[in-house]
This record gives C-alpha cells, sequence and structure tokens, in this order.
C-alpha cells in the first residue's frame, strides 16, 4: 500500500517539473550560441590559418547590443562576421571592424624588398620574435602602417608579419607589374655583392644572396653585370653570379639530383628561427629555400609543407623513398603533429637544418644514425619530377 506523499514533497516535485518543463520550452534559447562561438565558426571557414589570413574579431555584449570590433583583410570576412551575429540571434549588432588594407596608404599598397635578405617580425618591434625572412625582389602587399613598421603579406607564400619601411619599396599596382614585366637577373650562387665599379676592391653597395631578384640595365664590363636594385640603387655585379631570370625560370628541373645539388651548398649553414636564406634557416626555410632555387614554391612552416605534394608511404623499412623527398617529424615520438622537416637523399640518409645544415641517417648501422628522428618520423611527400 502507498503512502500519501507529503504536502513538503509534493511542492518540491511541483517545482522540478516546473522547471524541467521550463527547459524544455526554451530550448532555443538554452542553446543560442554566443556571439564569441559565432565569429569563431565563421574564422574556421573564411581564415583557417591566421599565419596566412587576417581574422582578428573581438565581440562584446552591451545592454543588447553586440559590438564587433578588430580587423580583417577582406569585406567579406566583415559581411560574413555580420551575417552569421544577426541570424544567430543578435539583431543589434554595431560594426566596428577594419577592413585591410588601409585606405590611407593611398595607391602604393604594394611593396619589394630592397634588401638581400629582410626580417619579418611577428609584432611591430624590434624584440618580438623573427617569424619569417623575405629576399630582395620578393613582393608583399602593404595592409597598413603601424608606429614605424609596415603590416605585410608575402604575395609568394601569403605569410603575414611587420617589416621595416627601410627594406621596402613602396609602390603601387601599376608600378609592381612593371617591375615583374622588367628585364630582371637572378642571382644563383650563395652569396654575391654589387658595387659601386667593375672592380673587386670597388665600394659595396649591398650583399645579395641566392635567389635575390634585381632589375638588369646592360651587360658590363671585365665580366660585370651592371643592375639596378628594387629601391633605384645602382651597382655591377660579378656576371658569373648572376643568370637572366626568364631564362632561369625556364631552365627550373626541380629533379631529385638537382635538388640535391643545391641542398648540399648549405651545409654547416647555421640555425636561425624564422630563417629562410644562407644566412641563416629553420628547417623549413631551408627546405623552402632548395625547393625555391629549383622553381617549385613551398608553404612557410613544415606543417603547410606537409599538405603539399604527393604522399609517399613509409612502410618496407622507407623503401618507397625517393631521393628529394621531404620527410616530415613530429616533436616526440607517437605524436604526429608535425614540427621539423628535411630532404630525402636516398640510401636512408637525409639533410636538414637542426642547430646546422647537416646530414643524418635512418639507418642504425650508420654513424649518422639518429635514433630520436627515426623514431618521430611521421610522413614524408613528393614534389620532385
Amino acid at each position: 500500500m502507498h503512502q500519501p506523499l507529503h504536502r513538503s514533497t509534493v511542492i518540491v516535485l511541483a517545482v522540478l517539473y516546473t522547471s524541467a518543463s521550463l527547459l524544455a520550452g526554451g530550448q532555443a534559447i538554452a542553446t543560442k550560441a554566443a556571439p564569441a562561438d559565432l565569429v569563431k565558426a565563421v574564422q574556421e571557414k573564411v581564415a583557417p590559418d591566421r599565419r596566412l589570413a587576417v581574422f582578428e574579431v573581438t565581440v562584446e555584449q552591451k545592454e543588447g547590443v553586440v559590438e564587433v570590433s578588430g580587423r580583417v583583410d577582406r569585406a567579406s570576412s566583415r559581411d560574413a562576421v555580420l551575417k552569421a551575429l544577426r541570424e544567430g540571434g543578435y539583431p543589434r549588432v554595431t560594426d566596428r571592424l577594419e577592413v585591410l588594407p588601409d585606405p590611407g596608404l593611398g595607391e602604393r599598397q604594394y611593396a619589394v624588398v630592397t634588401v638581400s635578405v629582410a626580417t619579418m617580425k611577428t609584432k611591430p618591434s624590434h624584440t618580438s620574435e623573427l617569424g619569417n625572412q623575405l629576399i630582395m625582389g620578393m613582393p608583399v602587399k602593404v595592409l597598413k602602417r603601424d608606429g614605424g613598421w609596415y603590416f605585410v603579406q608575402s604575395m609568394d607564400d601569403l605569410y603575414l608579419g611587420y617589416m621595416e619601411p627601410e627594406h621596402l619599396a613602396l609602390m603601387t599596382e601599376a608600378e609592381l607589374d612593371a617591375f615583374a614585366a622588367a628585364s630582371r637577373v637572378i642571382v644563383t650562387v650563395p652569396f654575391a655583392m654589387v658595387r659601386e665599379d667593375q672592380t673587386r676592391d670597388a665600394q659595396p653597395v649591398c650583399d645579395l644572396v641566392l635567389g635575390n631578384i634585381l632589375l638588369a640595365r646592360r651587360a658590363g664590363t671585365d665580366g660585370y653585370r651592371a643592375v639596378r636594385l628594387p629601391d633605384g640603387r645602382e651597382g655591377f655585379v660579378d656576371s658569373g653570379s648572376v643568370m637572366d631570370f626568364a631564362e632561369w625560370k625556364r631552365s627550373r628541373r626541380p629533379t631529385p639530383e638537382n635538388i640535391e645539388k643545391t641542398a648540399r651548398l648549405f651545409m654547416g649553414v647555421p640555425y636561425l628561427w624564422g630563417g629562410t636564406s644562407a644566412k641563416g634557416f629553420d628547417c623549413s626555410g631551408y627546405t623552402k629555400t632548395v625547393f625555391r632555387a629549383n622553381g617549385v614554391e613551398l608553404q612557410r612552416d613544415a606543417d603547410q609543407q606537409s599538405a603539399q605534394g604527393a604522399t609517399v608511404p613509409l612502410e618496407d623499412d622507407l623503401a618507397q623513398l625517393r631521393k628529394g623527398d621531404l620527410v616530415f617529424f613530429g616533436p616526440r615520438p607517437g605524436v604526429t603533429r608535425v614540427t621539423h622537416v628535411g630532404i630525402y637523399l636516398g640510401d636512408k640518409l637525409f639533410i636538414h637544418c637542426a642547430g646546422k645544415v647537416k646530414l643524418n641517417s635512418f639507418d642504425p648501422a650508420s654513424p649518422l644514425y639518429s635514433e630520436s628522428l627515426r623514431a618521430r618520423l611521421v610522413s614524408a611527400r613528393r614534389l620532385t619530377t
């Protein structure tokens, strides 16, 4: 026989039932996404890699109004944010988003690197991290002037960062097109020098590294070539150090043998975080430079490079690897997140920049064997012909 419920028990059950009913009835309210979550969903769609796209958006709710501020690099990204918020249940939105490039830059929203190796910082400060380097002749899109720095995006690999004005020649789009269409030469040796006159003892104008691009003026005498730098400086360079750019581009063949030949040019060059030149490399800056010298543009970082080219299986004791393949490593055994890259040279030998550009082996019988790197090997890709 059931005992009658006490009155206080009936009240508690009624309250619980009412609360449950309200929760069920208010499902749309309970699951309404927060403004920050809606913005994050847009970011994942339009700018999944923050190294390659500007999407710095913050939201704040004030008395029923959502205020959106920050900056993006496309009007379409701003429109997507506003649409997501309004369709997500926030009809009152104040738009304070800045769309880059900054109109205050005027028509000169492009630039070309004017020094042999230019630094690209992660913040507009000399004390900030070196995120990347660009070399002479490389074009950038100028997005904003920030104090004594320019916020720019490389037009080769889309990498973003801050550069010093002294390292850039500002141009209009038409001027950049004219630079790209002009007769140019490219440096084909690890190091060279532009001098004021056609003698070895002449005053230097600037140094050069492999891959630098200059405007060609005319053939000089005594084995020199007259050149003009992107910022207008003029001088002479040893003609054996440069090659006509159009001819160079036509001659590129990313064969396994050519990749190895270029890779070995830099043996012993020291490691430099953010480095992409013969003056110093990080691991992916090294592979990027080697492949670029052979006509293949790699993305900037190792994890980005691990998505390029065709997959090469690692089974059968690496039997399917071929000279020139990129080999990728995780931070420790068992972790597949890519943090390091090298170039396979055949016979289980590979070359990479770790401390300096050096050789290591996957073969336990080799004096160059690296047990740690063998255990951390996670993937390989092929971009050679």
